[in-house]
């Protein structure tokens, strides 16, 4: 089982995301009948790479701009806003 790493190891790492977010971003994923396979094609990385984003243990400008463009936000940070419920789309 991995370790879970430290919310300042994340921040030192430049990972933008924790777990609750990445869980968040899949249920916006599966309403929208997206799979993480469409999205690892898009960015064209892993199904691993989105798997290891969305836990909040790697961080990938290609899998952020996947994301943007596919669930409808301007910026990544809007999307983690939405998450967090402080923005609508």
């Amino acid at each position: 089982m991995a370790r879970k790493l430290s919310r300042a190891r994340r921040k030192a790492m430049g990972i933008t995301i924790t777990p609750r977010t990445g869980f968040w971003i899949q249920y916006q994923l599966k309403l929208r009948n997206f799979t993480l396979t469409a999205i690892a094609q898009k960015a064209n990385v892993s199904i691993g790479m989105i798997t290891h984003f969305l836990k909040g243990r790697k961080n990938s400008e290609k899998v952020k701009k996947a994301l943007t463009e596919n669930l409808g936000y301007e910026t990544f940070e809007k999307l983690i806003a939405a998450s967090r419920g402080k923005e609508a789309v």
